[in-house]
């Protein structure tokens, strides 16, 4: 394993972690939107939707948590074998294709999810 393959794959846990950030505080600012969407509306006409999009941004909140979680073992995982000399990097990048497919899928998710949030509550809030 290479100094270059190292930092390559510290480079890429960081800009996985600056990502599933950003998400994080994008599912805070859509939680919030909700929370004052509920406050302000008078009728019980949105309350299933709101209950559903609530859902899906505590899911979401609870998966940033678990993959965020899967980055720190794998950078613990990488600093033991490099510090016991016996690091494989095929087994590294085996570990990392499979992460960033999760993390591809998280955002792919999240953007979809902030998407129909938007479009759902500006065509419902005009009637």
């Amino acid at each position: 394993m290479t100094e270059q393959n190292i930092k390559q794959s510290w480079f890429e846990f960081e800009c996985w972690r600056r990502s599933l950030d950003f998400i994080r505080t994008e599912n805070i600012f859509l939680k919030n939107r909700l929370a004052l969407i509920t406050k302000e509306q008078t009728s019980n006409t949105l309350l299933n939707e709101i209950e559903l999009f609530q859902a899906k941004l505590i899911g979401g909140e609870h998966n940033i948590v678990l993959l965020k979680s899967d980055i720190e073992s794998l950078e613990t995982w990488l600093k033991r074998e490099i510090l016991s000399g016996t690091a494989d990097y095929k087994e590294v990048l085996k570990s990392q294709k499979k992460l960033r497919k999760e993390i591809e899928s998280a955002e792919h998710v999240f953007n979809k999810l902030k998407l129909e949030f938007n479009s759902f509550f500006s065509e419902r809030l005009l009637d």
